[in-house]
């Protein structure tokens, strides 16, 4: 069940139909309930209403028509620039981020305000016909005043949204907004993992991020849950297996965290539980788990950090050759691990815990990151002279010496990388001169570092 609900609740984020159905939806319930609402009034309301003509019935087919036809083109037109601005994004920062154009909660209204528009109008022009004769029976004329009257409504703010929508897309792929956003959430969601993890000891609460405790089983039995499938890992319920680990009074150990790939048969987690009970005791588990074709950020924060450096590597590509970009990347980058050096780390898991798992680390977050990115930087003067300084700040803000230490150390891999790609002698000598700015900065606070990692110079 917690997999079919994880599953719901992560596509449900990216899912086109869902705001537009249910505006359609609405739009369909008004369609019908108010020409009942016009005829219980009756016509007479509107002779009180200086501003309010009454409108016949081949006006109002009239307009209803017009409106629907025209709000339906306009509909086409917005998908279409979606899908334009979907392709355009996907192609010049990378296929991962499409989630985030698709998650666009100002699309997808856009879009239901266009569809809800043209279905009220067909379902009130449905209600909408003249005098006729009937066998036994003459049916008298009936215009839904109220109902043309809110169509004109509907329609002015399907003109407003068009309007926003206009601007909504080039502010949307524009690249410094979207490196903006994915800076925010990462720097939102490193705050949130590590207050979870500072309240999660009292309150049982949830961890927003999750590492392997270790990668494959030890030899020695015991029941081992496997891959059904092949796909990502995307969450752990770790308060189910906590619970399941008092129950049964046993110890539970990850051997993958959320955002690596399975391959079927390749084990996720396991208990030293033998015996009648080990099939039971794997649904159990296999229950606690979720997979999926796509990465998301539930509980693992390293996809924000990746997809900055995805952007950054297609920045700096021969076909792009953007460094501002680049440089724009390494700031927001900066702003989450800033956020990551500042704060004590999380506590660890203890060998006594029922649940063994590693917290994600700052170094974990800056080792990724860097290695990923430095053979692109160094090929770029003015983006590892930037890189540098970043790496420089970190250091210096750094909370523990380990820290400090992971910074300098990237500092000296990236510097030897750069001298070794740039041949010019100009530009070596300034990133030499960037590394021993960067190391004095960091020496200011942690002294020692830069003694002890110059051995790997």
């Amino acid at each position: 069940m917690h997999n079919i609900v994880f599953r719901k609740i992560a596509r449900f984020r990216e899912n086109y139909w869902f705001w537009p159905s249910t505006m359609t939806f609405v739009a369909l319930v008004l369609g019908f309930a108010l020409p009942l609402l016009d005829a219980w009034v009756g016509p007479e309301w509107i002779r009180g209403v200086g501003l309010i003509r009454p409108t016949q019935v081949d006006g109002a087919r009239a307009l209803l028509t017009t409106l629907a036809g025209a709000t339906l083109g306009v509909a086409g037109v917005a998908f279409s620039v979606t899908i334009v601005a979907v392709s355009f994004a996907s192609s010049n920062y990378g296929p991962r981020l499409i989630g985030n154009f698709m998650a666009d909660k100002t699309n997808q209204i856009v879009l239901g305000v266009f569809v809800a528009t043209f279905v009220y109008c067909i379902t009130v022009l449905t209600t909408v016909h003249g005098r006729s004769e009937l066998p036994g029976a003459t049916l008298d004329a009936f215009v839904p005043q109220i109902s043309v009257f809110f169509a004109l409504v509907l329609t002015l703010v399907s003109i407003g949204a068009l309007i926003g929508y206009i601007h909504h897309i080039p502010e949307s792929i524009n690249i410094m907004n979207l490196t903006a956003t994915i800076g925010d959430r990462l720097q939102r969601s490193v705050s949130r993992m590590l207050d979870e993890e500072d309240r999660r000891k009292g309150q049982g609460e949830d961890a927003v991020d999750v590492e392997a405790w270790r990668k494959a089983p030890h030899d020695g039995g015991g029941t081992t849950v496997c891959a059904a499938t092949a796909g990502y890992l995307q969450q752990v319920d770790l308060k189910s297996l906590e619970a399941f680990a008092h129950e049964t009074k046993m110890q539970i150990v990850l051997y993958r965290a959320a955002g690596d790939f399975l391959v079927k048969g390749e084990p996720v987690m396991g208990a030293p539980m033998d015996g009648d009970k080990r099939d039971t005791v794997a649904r159990r588990l296999q229950a606690c788990y979720t997979q999926g074709s796509n990465r998301t950020d539930v509980q693992d924060i390293l996809f924000l950090s990746d997809q900055l450096v995805e952007v950054l590597g297609r920045a700096l590509s021969p076909g792009v050759n953007d460094p501002h970009t680049a440089i724009i990347c390494l700031e927001w980058l900066r702003a989450g691990l800033v956020v990551f050096a500042e704060r004590e780390p999380a506590q660890p898991s203890k060998p006594s815990d029922p649940v063994l798992y590693r917290r994600v680390e700052f170094e974990d977050m800056l080792d990724r990151s860097f290695d990923t990115m430095r053979q692109y930087v160094a090929a770029d003067r003015n983006v590892t002279l930037h890189a540098l300084d970043v790496l420089g700040d970190l250091a210096s803000k750094g909370c523990r010496p380990a820290m400090a230490a992971a910074c300098v150390r990237q500092m000296y891999r990236l510097a030897q990388s750069a001298k070794e790609v740039l041949a010019e002698t100009i530009p070596q000598q300034e990133i030499e001169a960037a590394l021993t700015r960067s190391l004095q900065a960091a020496a200011i606070r942690w002294p020692a570092v830069g003694q002890v990692d110059s051995r790997s110079r």
